[in-house]
């Protein structure tokens, strides 16, 4: 095992993502993307719905869903709602999903579906970024 990895292990509600020796792994944070090198201290953050990238041999991107990231003795356990590889993105549905939380920004809405037609606007736009670059790889 190198020194310079760590075991990452990537976990949804349906499926084990991914299990692997990893060189980092970069999620989205609540204030900012975090990324997790080999030895970083021990701790749980939380993980807030978007583009995450890791890098087991090469870079690879994903969508997650809401979760948090769990490091102790160098193995990272990451659980998540959901998560998604580029290919598995469909990308003419991410773009109407887009397109229907920017018709209801422009509604008038309680602050509450305000928040969820944000989510919603940034999970689609998440989920465009990676699958296009499915598209361009």
């Amino acid at each position: 095992m190198a020194s310079n990895t760590f075991s990452l292990k990537i976990i949804s509600a349906n499926r084990v993502f991914f299990t692997g020796r990893c060189q980092s792994v970069i999620v989205p944070g609540y204030d900012g993307q975090k990324e997790v090198l080999a030895h970083h201290e021990n701790m749980v953050i939380a993980v807030n719905e978007g583009e995450m990238r890791f890098l087991p041999e090469g870079e690879e991107y994903a969508v997650v869903g809401i979760g948090f990231i769990e490091i102790v003795n160098n193995r990272v356990t990451l659980l998540v709602e959901s998560v998604e590889r580029p290919e598995e993105i469909d990308i003419a549905r991410a773009q109407e999903a887009k397109e229907r939380a920017l018709e209801k920004i422009r509604q008038k809405q309680s602050i509450q579906e305000y928040y969820h037609t944000q989510a919603s606007l940034s999970r689609a736009m998440a989920r465009l970024r990676v699958g296009h670059r499915q598209k361009h790889v």
